[in-house]
């Protein structure tokens, strides 16, 4: 393989790369607004829509630590999600799911660690995990507002 051909695929690969964020973005930012409007089981739709693309991403990125967020967030929001629909006893399986997910891509004390945010809203009570959501979000706002 020559020069060029080797940059054209690197440059598609990180094209497919930036459509799979781009379109984790999406489906993440439609699920966050169906949560704000209390469409619990729109907003899990679009979440289970984002998990799929966030999973894709921990084969197709080149940076792991920037997919490990992807999924990390997208879990914890659909958790949310969850939680409104079947109560914090549905997380488990859903823990299940993401530690077999995680267990290709980390060894288990990290990724017991990686959990942790989604063992303690299990734990919590609804009005903690409320709060908590509406804190995640505004300092996601604050944070987007000042990149821009």
């Amino acid at each position: 393989m020559n020069s060029l051909q080797s940059t054209a695929q690197a440059m598609s690969i990180r094209e497919e790369n930036d459509q799979r964020v781009y379109r984790w973005s999406f489906l993440l930012e439609q699920g966050r607004s169906e949560l704000h409007l209390h469409q619990w089981f729109i907003a899990s739709s679009y979440y289970q829509q984002a998990m799929l693309v966030a999973e894709s991403l921990f084969i197709a990125s080149p940076c792991r630590s920037c997919a490990l967020r992807c999924y990390m967030r997208t879990l914890i929001e659909y958790a949310y999600v969850l939680c409104k629909i079947s109560g914090p006893e549905s997380l488990d399986l859903l823990q299940e799911v993401a530690t077999l997910t995680l267990s290709s891509y980390a060894p288990m004390p990290c990724i017991d660690k990686v959990l942790e945010p989604l063992t303690r809203l299990k734990r919590n009570s609804d009005i903690e995990r409320d709060l908590w959501i509406n804190q995640l979000l505004a300092e996601d706002a604050i944070h987007k507002h000042q990149l821009h």
